[in-house]
C-alpha cells in the first residue's frame, strides 16, 4: 500500500509517484490525497483510490480497505 499526497516536495508529484509504483509493482494498492477538488478514483493508476482532504481517519481506513 502506497498513500501519498499530490503535493510533495521535489521534482515529483504524488500521481507521478503513484503512476511509476503501479508501472513497477502492480500488486501495490494506491491511495491518493490532495485538497484540489476534481480527481476521481478513475483518474488514478492501476485502480488506486482518491481521498479529498480534509478527511476522518475512517474515511481514511474505509478508503484504505476499498483499495485492497
Amino acid at each position: 500500500m502506497v498513500f501519498t499526497d499530490i503535493d510533495m516536495p521535489g521534482s515529483m508529484d504524488g500521481l507521478a509517484l503513484a503512476e511509476r509504483v503501479a508501472e513497477r509493482w502492480p500488486h501495490i494498492r494506491l491511495v491518493v490525497t490532495s485538497g484540489r477538488r476534481g480527481f476521481r478514483d478513475r483518474d488514478m493508476p492501476d485502480d488506486g483510490r482518491f481521498l479529498i482532504k480534509p478527511y476522518l481517519s475512517s474515511e481514511l481506513v474505509q478508503t484504505i480497505v476499498q483499495a485492497t
